[in-house]
């Protein structure tokens, strides 16, 4: 692996090409591979990250991720903010983002926050929904019945 040269220091062999520097702390990287939470592992705290998040065990904690997938037997109390919510197992608390979806599966006790909201058939939902942005055409106010013809006496 090392081996000596002339001058008497060791140095790395030609075989094993140099590494390449990692990506520096604010620099956009390409898709990676989610982070994976398994079914059996219980977490007590916050997770933070740009990247994809998939909760297949237990959270008791907030999550701020660019995407988080909620699995079939996957638990989260706490607050979820992310761009992009997927649900298919428990959710207890708030999700805030662009894009909820709640699958046939899912179980969500929780206040949505969102622009985009699917609910599958047979889903669960116990909480308030609200947008985050303004409906892009206002809704006028009914305007009062009248009645098309008065009768002649």
């Amino acid at each position: 692996m090392f081996t000596k040269s002339s001058g008497g220091s060791s140095s790395q062999s030609d075989s094993i090409p140099p590494r390449k520097a990692s990506t520096a702390p604010g620099q956009n990287r390409a898709a990676s591979v989610p982070s994976l939470l398994s079914q059996d592992l219980l977490i007590t705290g916050d997770i933070k990250t740009d990247g994809e998040v998939q909760i297949d065990g237990r959270l008791d904690g907030n999550i701020s991720a660019g995407k988080v997938t909620i699995g079939e037997h996957g638990a989260v109390n706490g607050k979820i903010v992310s761009t992009v919510v997927l649900v298919r197992g428990k959710v207890t608390g708030k999700i805030d983002a662009t894009s909820i979806e709640l699958a046939e599966t899912a179980n969500v006790q929780a206040d949505l926050v969102q622009d985009k909201l699917v609910v599958a058939n047979g889903a669960f939902l116990d909480g308030k929904c609200n947008r985050k942005s303004a409906a892009p055409t206002p809704i006028k106010a009914a305007e009062p019945v009248k009645a098309a013809a008065k009768k002649s006496a």
